[in-house]
C-alpha cells in the first residue's frame, strides 16, 4: 500500500492517468519521503532499527507542509514499550510539522492515537483468516487487528502454546483486539 500511494502520486504528479475512481484527488506534494524496507547494513554497522533511525532522522530534519512522508512499521525493530513510544513521538511531530504522511504499525498504542486524534485516520489491510491470505482489500476507519496468534494457530502452532500466549497479553490489549474484531465483523 505504501509503495503504492507513493507510485500513483508520483504518476499523477508528472500528468500519465493513474487507475482510480473519477471523483478521486490526488494531492501535488513538494518531495515525497520514504522509510520502506529493512535498512540494515553490515558495513555501516546498522542494525535494522539504526538503520531506520538513521533514514528517519534524515526525513524529519526537513520534513513538513507540502511533503508526503511514507513509514514503513515506525519504531519496529527495538524493545516493544520503547518502539512504541518512539512511534508515537515520530507520528506527532509528523501531524504537527503539517506533512501528509501514512504510516504502517502492529503498535495497538499507535493504533489508539489514531482514533483519539485530530487529522490522523486509521485505515486497514482486510486478512482472510481461512486462507491466511490478505484480500488486498484496504478499509479506512478502521484499525487492524495482528491476528498474530490466530495465524499461528492455523499453521500447526500447538494450541497449549498460542492459549497460553493468549493469557500473557494484557487485559487491555485483549479488550482492544476484541474491539477491532467486532468493528470488523459489524
Amino acid at each position: 500500500t505504501l509503495k503504492t500511494i507513493g507510485l500513483m502520486c508520483c504518476l499523477a504528479m508528472t500528468g500519465m492517468l493513474i487507475p482510480c475512481q473519477e471523483e478521486s484527488v490526488v494531492s501535488y506534494f513538494d518531495d515525497i519521503f520514504c522509510d520502506i524496507g529493512d535498512e540494515q547494513s553490515i558495513e555501516q554497522n546498522l542494525s535494522t532499527f539504526s538503520g531506520h533511525i538513521t533514514n528517519l532522522r534524515d526525513i524529519l530534519a526537513v520534513c513538513g507542509k507540502g511533503n508526503l512522508v511514507l513509514i514503513d512499521e515506525v519504531g519496529a525493530g527495538t524493545e516493544p514499550n520503547e518502539g512504541t513510544a518512539l512511534a508515537l513521538a515520530i507520528c506527532e511531530f509528523l501531524r504537527r510539522s503539517g506533512a501528509k504522511c501514512v504510516v504502517t504499525t502492529h503498535y495497538g498504542k499507535l493504533k489508539e492515537y489514531s482514533l483519539s486524534t485530530e487529522r490522523v485516520e486509521n485505515a486497514s489491510m482486510e486478512f482472510d483468516l481461512q486462507t491466511l491470505a490478505p484480500t488486498y482489500k484496504l478499509i479506512m476507519g478502521m484499525p487492524g487487528s495482528s491476528n498474530a496468534l490466530a495465524i499461528a494457530g492455523r499453521l500447526g502452532i500447538d494450541e497449549s502454546i498460542t492459549d497460553f500466549a493468549r493469557a500473557l497479553i494484557s487485559e487491555e490489549d485483549t479488550r482492544f483486539e476484541d474491539a477491532v474484531d467486532t468493528l470488523e465483523t459489524a
